[in-house]
């Protein structure tokens, strides 16, 4: 009776220790730590840089089952949210009929932006930049890289999708097709569009036409054997070749992507679920040293993870798509919208069910 009696008061005690050391979950208004966000706009090609009032910017978590809090900037594009539970946080900023200058005058255009918020102080200062659509040109509209469902680790069915934004026919001659490391300074992969770059005129890129560019052009149906997530790339527009890997697939009614780097011995690929696609004009001669910002043409960074560091600079893309993508998923990732680019993938793009080679997703073939 006594041995139960002090199990029983033990038992008490540990309960009250443990009710004392910890709190209830808490919600946005039990914590102490302030958000500060100043918003702007910043965007060479408009040739702007200031602050925006009257944007409607958005703090969100998935850390605790709350709603996310939205306020609107003041005169000098800032905003506060006070009193948060500390937590991992995500701010987006959309600013709605902005006045951007354009050959013809000035066009009102919506301005979007979003980042993640990783408090380490209990006042939180940041700036996020919102970006407003980009000059049309070509641009990368689609990539499968995920692989199909299969058991053996098959992944060379990986595509990239381009598109002409614009009303003009452009060239892909001598352009570069680069996997990038962390920054510019980093090219992992390079391959190369026959031609001269910048002023070649022999590989058309017709306006609104898509040009799909396979690591292998080869029905991929044939080999895995789950028709409806495979995709049949015979017909690719392009293909990837390296001619110093004996093992290197090469269809001889596809025209070639060739490797440039001295010493890379295999085919063109990526990491299933994270990495950097770029792709520059070729006029950068130099690439051991990096990639010349002001030869790239688009770049998409992508990422499974929702605490992805970024690894390419934020002037190319200040965001990442590809939250949740799993490996063998037979999903690919394409533009909302076929050419609208505001240099942020995470608003820019989204992740289909299946890849659509050669088309945009909810549109005909």
């Amino acid at each position: 009776m006594v041995k139960n009696t002090v199990v029983s008061i033990l038992l008490t005690i540990m309960l009250m220790i443990n009710s004392s050391c910890f709190k209830e979950q808490p919600n946005f208004n039990d914590g102490n730590l302030d958000v500060s966000i100043y918003v702007k706009i910043k965007s060479e090609f408009y040739g702007i840089n200031e602050c925006l009032d009257s944007t409607e910017v958005t703090l969100s978590t998935i850390e605790y089952d709350v709603p996310a809090i939205v306020a609107t900037t003041d005169s000098n594009g800032h905003v506060r949210f006070d009193g948060l539970s500390w937590a991992n946080y995500y701010v987006s900023g959309l600013r709605k009929q902005y006045p951007v200058p354009t050959e013809s005058g000035f066009e009102k255009a919506e301005l979007r932006g979003g980042k993640d918020v990783v408090p380490d102080n209990e006042v939180y200062v940041d700036t996020l930049f919102l970006t407003g659509p980009q000059p049309p040109g070509i641009k990368l509209n689609e990539f499968y890289t995920c692989g199909p469902p299969n058991n053996f680790y098959y992944y060379s069915d990986q595509y990239f999708e381009l598109y002409n934004s614009s009303n003009d026919t452009l060239y892909l001659d001598g352009i570069q097709f680069c996997r990038m490391g962390t920054g510019l300074e980093n090219v992992t992969y390079i391959f190369q569009f026959p031609g001269e770059p910048v002023v070649g005129r022999e590989y058309p890129i017709y306006s609104k036409q898509f040009v799909v560019c396979a690591r292998t052009a080869f029905n991929h149906k044939r080999y895995v054997f789950n028709n409806r997530t495979s995709v049949d790339l015979s017909n690719a527009d392009w293909e990837f070749y390296n001619e110093s890997d004996p093992t290197d697939y090469n269809n001889p009614d596809v025209p070639n992507i060739g490797n440039i780097l001295d010493g890379h011995y295999i085919d063109f690929s990526v990491n299933l679920i994270t990495d950097v696609v770029l792709i520059a004009d070729g006029s950068d001669e130099n690439y051991l040293d990096g990639i010349d910002i002001n030869s790239v043409i688009d770049c998409v960074e992508y990422s499974s993870s929702p605490t992805h560091i970024k690894e390419i600079e934020e002037e190319l893309d200040y965001g990442y798509i590809g939250i949740g993508m799993m490996t063998y998923c037979g999903k690919s990732i394409e533009r909302k919208t076929p050419g609208f680019d505001t240099n942020n993938s995470t608003i820019d793009f989204e992740i289909n069910a299946k890849p659509t080679v050669g088309y945009q997703h909810g549109r005909s073939k």
